[in-house]
Parts: structure tokens; sequence; C-alpha cells
């Protein structure tokens, strides 16, 4: 179903390993809802360095129709490198589609590369300029290596252990000195000074003469299992629930300003973004200042079907006047700046 050739050459101090990847019969492969990832196995060419050949690419296909298409890639080891992923057209033209100036890559950790449409590809409007003339998706990937630059390999074992401590104080509630109440009464024993040095929603309870200092107790709007995620976030700052909920966590992170909870509750419904979705989805992003959720919103409902947006009952129900305006001047720029010139 797939090829992979993987070349590499030097050019002075830089290594250029490139990656060839061909996924034949493509659209078929799209239209498998099965399929959810597809990535390149490793090299097994004793010709190529060992480094080089466990590079890999991936590919995550998202949505209800597997209609969006995420990039990645990963390296075996901590590099400074720059990347270039370009798609193969017909008559031996390439597109790049994404060009990373040199950047500093940790080992054994997949990288973002870019996001790729079905509606792009299976040529909704007569075209599939993304296809080779037999129906194969081809991709190349150049990997530059700078030989200029080493990279130490960074252990990620001592803040992994301190995530874990304190993930371990919430959990059992050692020495706890405040209690916060789920909106449904439940109560988890939590800490002033991690609190408050993560939120200053939070933080701000604690500083004057409040309630919550006299009580010690903190009342919170949010269901017991977003409270739960929360205070996860807040004392690990991870978030294992952030693809299961990320309507109720964008929301939670808002109230309590956690910008990087935001930052992951936005790139989850980024990556669910569907024709029927997407209208509650920026309507979402409105209401939550979630701005960059906002634009991506904004870009697939220009780059995607509005007539098929338009049918949906997100639309049928949509009646935010300033959102509608907002969606028409974004399809619109391009045109009146056309105009302009």
């Amino acid at each position: 179903m797939a090829n992979v050739n993987n070349t590499t050459r030097t050019e002075g101090q830089t290594k250029i390993n490139t990656i060839l990847w061909t996924i034949n019969d493509f659209i078929n492969l799209l239209e498998n809802k099965s399929v959810r990832e597809f990535r390149t196995d490793k090299s097994k060419d004793q010709t190529v360095d060992s480094t080089d050949s466990r590079i890999q690419l991936k590919m995550q296909f998202l949505g209800h129709d597997n209609d969006i298409i995420e990039i990645y890639y990963i390296s075996p080891v901590p590099v400074f490198v720059k990347s270039i992923l370009t798609i193969c057209l017909k008559r031996f033209e390439e597109r790049s589609i994404v060009i990373k100036d040199y950047h500093t890559v940790d080992g054994h950790k997949w990288q973002y590369l870019a996001t790729l449409y079905k509606r792009d590809i299976t040529g909704y409007d007569g075209s599939d300029i993304f296809l080779l003339s037999d129906g194969s998706l081809r991709l190349k990937f150049q990997f530059m290596i700078s030989n200029d630059i080493k990279v130490e390999c960074r252990s990620n074992v001592p803040e992994a252990q301190l995530s874990n401590d304190f993930e371990n104080l919430l959990n059992n509630g050692l020495f706890s000195d405040v209690t916060m109440k789920s909106a449904e009464g439940n109560e988890f024993k939590v800490h002033k000074a991690v609190l408050a040095s993560r939120s200053v929603v939070l933080k701000a309870h604690f500083e004057h003469n409040t309630v919550e200092c006299h009580t010690n107790v903190v009342e919170s709007p949010l269901e017991s299992e977003v409270l739960r995620e929360v205070l996860t976030f807040i004392y690990s700052d991870k978030s294992p629930r952030v693809n299961e909920i990320p309507e109720k966590l964008l929301a939670a992170a808002d109230y309590y300003q956690l910008s990087r909870l935001k930052s992951f509750c936005e790139e989850a419904l980024h990556k669910k973004l569907t024709v029927n979705n997407v209208i509650e989805t920026l309507q979402l992003a409105d209401l939550h200042s979630a701005k960059t959720l906002k634009r991506l919103s904004l870009e697939f409902i220009k780059d995607g079907q509005a007539r098929l947006i338009t049918k949906t009952e997100g639309w049928a129900n949509f009646k935010s006047v300033e959102l509608i305006k907002s969606i028409y001047e974004y399809i619109m720029a391009d045109d009146l700046e056309a105009d302009i010139k």
C-alpha cells in the first residue's frame, strides 16, 4: 500500500535526510473509517546512517469522515534541524506546504508538521492536484541536521518525577490547608500555595479579607469530573482527559485563567473540527476568548465546504450576527485586498 525511499547526503556541515513516502490508492484509504493512523516503518537499509534511518513520519486521520489529516515526524535523538514537507504533484511539480527553519527537536517525541484536508485531496471541485495520476499521494520530507550544533540529550525523568510527586500530593491530600468543593458538593483537599501559584483567579481568593480566607473553603462552579481534571493540571501540568471533554475544560480554563490548559483544549478541539461541528466550535471559541481556535475555525470555514456548512444544524441554530459578520469578513478578506490593489 505504501512505499518509502530513505536517502541521506552531506553538504558541508549539514546532513540532509530525505524520506519519499508514496501512499497508493489514497482515496480508498481515506474512505476506510477504521484507519485512524498510518506511519512509515523504520528503514532496514543498512547503507543509511542508523540515526537517520529511524526518522519516521505518521498521519493521523481526524474527524468523523477522516476529513482532517495531520502529519507528524519523530527523531530518535535530540537534533538541531530545518525541516521541509513537500507534496509531489502531477507533471513532476512539487509544492512545499511547510518549511520550519532551524530549531531544536527533542528525541522520541512526535513533532507536528502540517494539516491537510480531505476536500483538497478528493477533489470535490473537480480537481485532484494533490494526487498523482495513479491516485497515490506522495510526500517528500527533508530533514536537514546541522552538525555544527550539538544538542545535549535532556532527560525528562526529573521533570516527570516532579510532576508525579505534585500529583500525588493532590491525590493523598497530605498537609492540605484548604478545601475545594465542586458544584455537586464533592470535596478536594488542596493547598493554597499551589493554587495561588498557578491561577491568578484562585490567588485572589486568599489575598484579601475574603470568605475563603476565613473558612478555607473554595466553592467552585465546576462539575466534579471537570474540577478533578483542572486540579490535576494545576498540580502536574498534565491533562489526561483533554481529548474526552475539551469543551468543558476550555470553559474551566477560561474561568480560572489557565492559559496553558486553554491551549491544550484549543488543540484538541481543532483536531475534531468537521463540517458538522465547526459552527458550534466557533461559538465556543468566541464565548471563551479562545483566539487561536476561533481563527482556525474561520480558516476551516473559509477553506471548507461553505455550502455544506450552511446545511448543518449548527448553522440553522446560528443566531450571532457578529459571528456571521466575522465569517463573511474572513472569507471575503482576500477578495477585498485584491480589489484594493
